[in-house]
Order: C-alpha cells, then structure tokens, then sequence
C-alpha cells in the first residue's frame, strides 16, 4: 500500500511537470498564420510555411511580425514587450530590425526576411526554456535523505532481533514498526496543507516539490513590465501652458486620440474618463507614423507628438519647453506635447504605473533576509527609476532573454537559491532555469504560466512574502513530523525488545501514531499572512 501510495505521487508530479511542455506550444500563438509577401511585383497571401528567407513581407496596422528581418521601407510602432519586455511601443524606420512575435501596433512596414522558424529570436527563447528545464536539477527531497537507509536498517534489526531473540513474532513485529506509513505521511500531509492554504489566498502551487525549494530561496529576482508595473502607461502629470486650463487640455488631448491605438492614446482617453470629461469625436483624424497624431476639432488643428515632431510640422517650441521635455524624459517619463493651431499648449507626462503591492512585497523581501534583483529588458533610466521607487539595490537593465537566464544563472554559481518573477515570453527561460519559476496570473502569457512551478492567480505580488514564510513553516512541521515518527519508532522497538508490544499491538501503536502527524500537518491550512 505504501508503495503504491508513494507511486500514484509520483506519477501526479510527474504528470504536473510535463503541463509545461504545452509552454513551448503556446509560443506558436505568437506568429500569424498566414502573412502577405511581395514576390514577382505581385503580392500574394501565403501560409508562413512557404515564406524563405530573403522574402519581402508587408506588414500593416494590427499584424504580429511573423519573421526575423530587416525593414525596407515604412514606419511603424511596433510593441515588443513580448520579445524584450519594454513597456513602451519603439518607433521603427527604415533599415531598424524587427523580431518574430512582435506586433505591429499602428502603420506599414515593408520587412526583407533574414531568419525563420528556429533561427528567430523566438525560436531561441524557444530552445532556451528547453535547455534550461534540461539543466535543472531535480530539488532534492527532504525525505529522500531519511528514506536511504531506512529499509535496510528495518530488515537489519529484525534479522539481529530473530537471530538474539530465536522468536519471530518479535522480528514481524519490528517489521511492522519499521513500517513507513507515519514517516511516508508525514511530508506530503504537510506539503498538500501549504499548498491548499496558498491556493485560498490566490497561489496556484503545482507540485509539492517546490514548496520545499521555495523555503531554501535566499535570492528573488524580479522582472519590471506587467511585474512590477501594469505594463501599460498611465497620465501622471499635466503641464499646461499658454493659460490654458489643466483639465481643457486633457479633453482636448483625449478627444485628438480618441481614434489612436497607440497606448498613449487609450492612456489618454481613460485619464479624460476617469475626470468625467466629455471625449468628442474629432472631425478628421490621421496618424504620423513614428511620430504622433494629428486631429481637427472645432477648437482648431491639435497635433500631439514628442518635441522632435512639432519642428516637423512647423510647430514653434520655445527652448524651456525642450529643456523642460528633456528633463523629465531623463527621469524615466514619456513626454507628449500638444500643439493647438501651430503653438504648445501643454506638455503631457506619462509613467509604467508600479503595482500599488509592489512596494510592500519587495519590503516583505528585505524583511525576512532576502536579496531582491531587478532584471528589466527597459532602458537603464526606466529600469533605475523603478528601483530606486521599491528600493531594489542590485538592478540589470536592457537585457534580453538570453541575458535573463545567464544572470539567473550567474545567482545559481554563487550558490543563492533563486526565485523568479515574471509575466512574458522573455521571461520563460529565466522562469525555467530559477530553483522556483513564479508567474503573474493575470498579466502573465501562457508560456510565462506554464514554464513557472506556481502562478499569482491575482496577480497580488504581495502574497509572495506569505509563500514564503509558508513554505518555511512547512519544512519546519515536516521536520517535527519526522522527529515524532522516530521517536515513536524509538519508544515501539523498545517495547519490542523488552517484549510488551506483540504484532497486533504494535500494528495499533503504528496506526494511532498517524494521528499527530495529520493533525501537526493540518495547522499549515490556518496559516496566516503575516502584516
């Protein structure tokens, strides 16, 4: 019975482990179908799998980009959170590269096809989160210590037992004893106990295994975008100029984008409804590619765009306005000017807002002894502003997938227990490799979910100081459990000898020890997070 227990475990952890394998399948969700080439003058629409190298791919508003490749003509904005975790769309022009799996968020492009398939940057990441599952070595288990020379010693005692004693009721009885029931419960009670406390409180935990690593983590490692922050921008400041009214430039602004797809533009429109503004339709409205947008409204032409782009549409900016723009984009900040009938109204400021719980999990961290790392595919002034906001000392920033995983893995040869923390695509190698691969619930890609040993269902980073003292507490019971088994083991082999204990009551002692044990392990689901 107890070997069948313990394989019927087994083969459920197993059978949990291998759900991440359908990780490296949901990769392919990322690129389209079928996508539009230019061949022989002609453009034609064509499966990706008969796309080859050299190809000229049109790519318009709206389409994920399904190859490695070089732009011809065009320009575009193109969202590459997914690839390399920026927050914000980057600006694409003529002879930039582009990645498979990014997407095309408004314009053209024109894309002279360089890599495909495995060759990609996705594909890479693909083989990455392969090599790095392959790499990781199994946790060891804290039972298995015990569980080496426990048969042996049982059937070395009943031997010497039988042999000394010339009686073998005494010899079964220590069989039945030794028999590992109390010992072999007493582990997982206590990790089932953690991980049904984690799941009520919104942690999805996939295997008991990582309860145990969770427990040695000395190092957590965080990602920034759709981590850390919402991953989306949000309206922080309003800077009017011209004695124009904070709350009539944002209608205007909003009402100028109404149309945009731009995040700026749905950051803007929120902001506008959130103050109970009225967002109008604007009479005309045209997008500037890589620049900004231009609108009519009965208040006259509004164009917003960043300071670069008012010069372009002859557009008079007074050089306080550019030191100023200048300044707060040095800070981390996304500047918009807005332009009404040829002069600056006002300058917008937008920011990757920060989870309002970040602040308290990264505390959390420090507080139990933890070191906290910042791994970030954003820019250095981006990646350090939202450090220097959570108080994170040890930052990496513009770092792409490949860089994620060596940094991980640079903490693992120093000998730190890693626990990452992460959303996106870029992140699944890094996921893989971590002794615990933690992924936001919400926000997170399937890959990002599938790749980690437990899910944020609520993307509550604050839960992960509760994971932690938990799995802490349950490796804390487990090892009481176990001490209680042997000292029963300890006292019934002592009745044994002296010959108090017969094989039925020795079958009873063993059974009525279970008890304790249960009950021990059953505290953990009352567990409570701690302030």
């Amino acid at each position: 019975m107890v070997a069948v227990l313990l394989l019927l475990g087994g083969m459920l952890e197993s059978f949990v482990s291998r759900r991440a394998e359908g990780a490296l399948e949901a990769l392919a969700s990322l690129l389209p179908d079928r996508v539009t080439i230019r061949r022989d003058e002609r453009d034609l629409v064509v499966p990706l799998e008969q796309v080859q190298t050299g190809d000229l791919l049109l790519i318009r508003s709206g389409e994920k980009i399904a190859a490695d490749g070089q732009i011809v003509s065009g320009t575009a904005s193109v969202n590459q959170a997914a690839i390399t975790g920026e927050s914000m769309p980057v600006e694409k022009h003529a002879g930039d590269g582009v990645c498979a799996g990014t997407f095309l968020e408004f314009g053209a492009l024109e894309v002279r096809v360089l890599k495909l398939g495995e060759e990609t940057t996705l594909g890479q990441i693909k083989r990455m989160i392969v090599q790095a599952q392959e790499e990781k070595p199994p946790i060891e288990r804290l039972l298995n210590r015990y569980a080496k020379l426990y048969t042996p010693a049982a059937l070395v005692i009943g031997a010497l037992l039988w042999w000394l004693s010339g009686d073998l009721l005494k010899a079964i009885t220590v069989l039945i004893v030794f028999c590992p029931c109390v010992m072999v419960i007493a582990t997982p009670t206590a990790l089932v106990a953690s991980i049904g406390n984690a799941a009520l409180r919104g942690s999805l935990v996939k295997k008991g295994a990582t309860i145990e690593a969770m427990a040695k983590v000395d190092t957590v490692a965080f990602d920034k975008t759709g981590t850390l922050t919402f991953g989306r921008l949000r309206l922080m400041d309003i800077l009017p100029l011209n004695g124009i009214a904070s709350d009539e430039l944002l209608r205007v602004a909003a009402a100028a984008e109404k149309f945009s797809e731009h995040p700026i533009g749905r950051a803007l429109v929120q902001a506008a409804e959130e103050r109970s503004l009225p967002v109008v339709n604007p009479q005309s409205f045209e997008v500037l590619p890589g620049q900004g947008v231009r609108a009519s409204l009965p208040e006259g032409e509004i164009i917003l765009g960043r300071t670069a782009a008012m010069t372009a549409y002859r557009v008079d900016v007074a050089s306080g306005v550019m030191e100023q723009s200048a300044s707060l984009a040095e800070q981390g900040r996304s500047v918009v000017c807005v332009a009404i009938n040829e002069k600056v109204a006002g300058l917008l400021v937008f920011e990757d807002e920060l989870r309002p719980e970040a602040k308290a999990a990264v505390r959390g961290m420090n507080r139990l002894g933890l070191r906290t790392v910042l791994i970030s595919g954003d820019n250095e002034v981006v990646a350090a502003l939202a450090a220097a906001n959570l108080r994170i000392k040890e930052l990496y920033a513009d770092v792409l997938p490949g860089q994620k995983l060596l940094i991980v893995k640079c903490l693992q040869s120093d000998g730190r227990k890693v626990a990452f923390v992460g959303d996106g695509v870029n992140d699944g190698p890094a996921l893989a490799a971590a002794d615990v691969g933690i992924a936001m619930g919400r926000a997170g890609t399937d890959v990002a979910i599938e790749t980690a040993e437990i899910a944020l269902l609520s993307d509550d980073l604050s839960k992960l100081t509760h994971l932690i003292v938990l799995s802490r507490q349950a490796i804390t019971v487990i090892q009481q459990n176990l001490a209680f088994s042997i000292g029963v083991l300890a006292v019934a082999l002592g009745l044994t000898f002296a010959g108090f204990l017969s094989p039925v009551t020795g079958a009873l002692l063993h059974e009525l020890s279970s008890i304790p044990v249960i009950a021990n392990s059953a505290r953990l689901i009352r567990a409570k997070e701690r302030e």
